[in-house]
């Protein structure tokens, strides 16, 4: 400090800078007067350069051509300065820099050529469509002309005898001959097969047999005939005497919860922001005022390499696509695909394939489903549709089944048992409550024709949740509605996604008013348990419409009650149009998204369009403002 005089340790008088004024008991600043007595040095420096570079193209020429070209950016700078000050150590510093940063040039290449001449080849093919085959026989023969003979024959005393004779041939008329083929069409037939499969109940019979075992059976067959004899045969079985079994029901013990950890103490104060410096010489004093959120520092640019491939798992070809999109949101179990590609790819491509995209490092696994064709001017394009590996957990793959609980289970061994039915290779990853999720008493779950996804998804909505479909594997998972509520305190590590607001292209919202509604009334109607689920530090009485599931009990009712809590006040939709890269990495559902530091909500919905040359990821954010 400038001017600093040693205080008398008896008679101590704290002068500060400012005047006195209202103080906050909360956030106090001490500041001790260190504002003046430092120097700096504000040095600009001009790092621009120019470069272009002019080629010229000999004959024969070749349009195709690079130049490979070395530029030197390294530079170096040193800066000394000398202090004046009442100190007895001397400061210097030294900085040296090296760097190499590359500006946008635009330079107009001016190659010299000869300009080829154009020639087009065109080829007319004409093909004679119809069905009526045409076969014209002519057949002309000779004409016959009339013939005359004149016969005279001279005799003594007679007359002279003249004889005309005059033969007319018959002239060939031409023959002509068509032949007319009518050919049937066959018309295709569509043949749709449907199997209802009906899975027979469990049933536990005891049956039991009481009779008397007899070792020997004689039979005796006479035959009467002329000095007949009598025929005896003996039969012997050898019977096991089986012991009667009977299966008990043992009654199901609870859980058993589990012991809190004890507190261990600690002696650090932690009294300032994580997300902020701290000034050493002006302490701000933060006791939890504030509810910090933290962020990432703006740009003004940002560089991103796009890089998409799509693979064939099962060939290990790439697919050359034209552009692609997909999608999910939480009201949806798994993620839709769609592909446009050319003619020629069709033929990498077979039903129930399983493709590999990669965008910007996000994989996914897509299984090809069906197609459609269109045409446009003289190109074909296909639209290659799909969905995640878990699709194949619906009515039209898995069959149905009409479903009664005997014995109480776990909602974790509910879902397991629908999985285990079908045989199917997908994981599931319960992260709803906790590892075991809640205990469902018997004849609860019950449901008539349904398929194994439709019955999970049932499970999953009892206890406030929703049912994932991991993007990258062929897993399942139950994850919270809200992984964290506005009541909620939050820590740094709670944040899953921070954007700054440099990164988002376009930012919309909408918003709709609820009431601020503070509690739940949630029922049974197999046991009649009621339960009223109330937000904490209210009077709950703002109460939303009361809701009956069987699936309910004291844990299931907490966990469904605080996400319907969760949606009140003003609801914001929030959507905004963004690139992928390692800065703003895909969104996940359900994960906590916080906005340049600003405020935080949930994942709701996320789209990704791309091509070779553009990705660009649309999210919706559901944000609740209820102060």
């Amino acid at each position: 400090m400038s001017d600093y005089t040693p205080p008398d340790a008896l008679n101590v008088i704290l002068n500060f800078t400012k005047e006195l004024k209202p103080v906050d008991s909360q956030n106090l600043v001490l500041n001790f007067g260190a504002e003046d007595g430092f120097n700096y040095a504000n040095i600009s420096i001009d790092t621009s350069f120019r470069f272009s570079a002019t080629g010229t193209v000999e004959l024969p020429i070749d349009v195709h051509g690079s130049a490979n070209i070395l530029i030197d950016t390294a530079f170096a700078f040193e800066a000394v300065g000398t202090f004046d000050i009442n100190h007895i150590v001397g400061v210097s510093l030294n900085n040296s820099l090296i760097y190499q940063k590359a500006l946008p040039s635009l330079s107009a290449v001016r190659t010299p050529w000869s300009k080829p001449i154009l020639r087009a080849l065109n080829r007319a093919s004409f093909y004679d469509t119809g069905l009526t085959q045409l076969n014209v026989v002519d057949i002309k023969n000779e004409e016959g002309k009339s013939l005359a003979q004149n016969i005279r024959t001279i005799f003594e005393e007679t007359t002279g005898l003249n004889s005309d004779l005059d033969l007319s041939w018959q002239e060939n008329i031409r023959l002509k001959k068509q032949y007319g083929f009518d050919y049937k069409v066959a018309e295709r037939k569509c043949i749709e097969r449907q199997f209802d499969w009906v899975e027979l109940v469990r049933k536990r019979k005891q049956f039991t047999y009481s009779h008397e075992v007899a070792k020997i059976f004689e039979n005796t067959y006479q035959f009467e005939w002329d000095k007949g004899l009598e025929i005896v045969t003996a039969n012997e079985f050898v019977w096991q005497i089986a012991r009667p079994i009977y299966y008990r029901k043992h009654p199901i013990q609870p859980w058993q919860k589990p012991e809190p950890l004890k507190y261990v103490g600690s002696t650090n104060l932690e009294f300032n922001c994580l997300c902020t410096e701290v000034d050493s010489h002006n302490v701000i004093l933060n006791f939890g005022v504030d509810d910090c959120i933290p962020a990432i520092k703006n740009q003004n640019w940002w560089y991103i390499m796009n890089e998409v491939s799509i693979i064939n798992t099962r060939t290990n070809e790439e697919i050359i696509v034209l552009n692609g999109k997909y999608g999910s949101d939480r009201s949806r179990w798994c993620w839709s695909y769609s592909l446009t590609v050319a003619e020629p790819e069709m033929s990498k491509l077979q039903k129930f394939d399983v493709l590999k995209i990669t965008v910007n490092g996000n994989i996914h696994m897509m299984m090809y489903e069906d197609y459609s064709k269109s045409q446009v001017f003289a190109k074909t394009i296909y639209t290659l549709s799909g969905r995640s590996q878990s699709a194949l957990l619906e009515s039209q793959y898995s069959p149905v089944r009409s479903y009664l609980q005997e014995n109480e289970r776990t909602s974790v061994q509910l879902v397991q048992a629908e999985l285990d039915r079908v045989n199917s290779n997908t994981q599931l990853n319960w992260q709803l409550i906790d590892e075991l999720g809640w205990i469902v008493e018997s004849e609860s779950l019950s449901y008539t024709n349904q398929a194994p996804i439709d019955a999970i998804k049932m499970i999953a909505e009892a206890g406030g949740g929703f049912v994932y479909s991991e993007k990258d594997c062929n897993t399942l998972s139950i994850k919270p509605l809200y992984k964290k509520t506005y009541w909620d305190a939050m820590e740094v590590s709670d944040y899953d996604s921070l954007i700054p607001e440099s990164l988002v292209t376009q930012h919309s919202e909408n918003y709709q008013e609820l009431l601020n509604y503070n509690a739940i009334t949630l029922t049974n109607p197999r046991n009649g348990n009621t339960g009223l689920i109330k937000r904490r530090d209210t009077a709950g009485d703002i109460l939303l419409e009361p809701v009956a599931n069987p699936l309910f009990n004291a844990v299931s009712m907490g966990s469904f009650g605080r996400a319907e809590l969760a949606k009140s006040g003003r609801v914001e939709d929030h959507v905004f149009n963004m690139p992928i890269s390692q800065k703003s990495p895909e969104q996940v559902l359900g994960d906590v998204f916080a906005f340049d530091g600003k405020w935080q909500g949930i994942v709701d919905a996320v789209d990704v369009s791309f091509t070779y040359s553009k990705v660009e990821q649309t999210v919706k954010v559901e944000r609740i403002v209820n102060e």
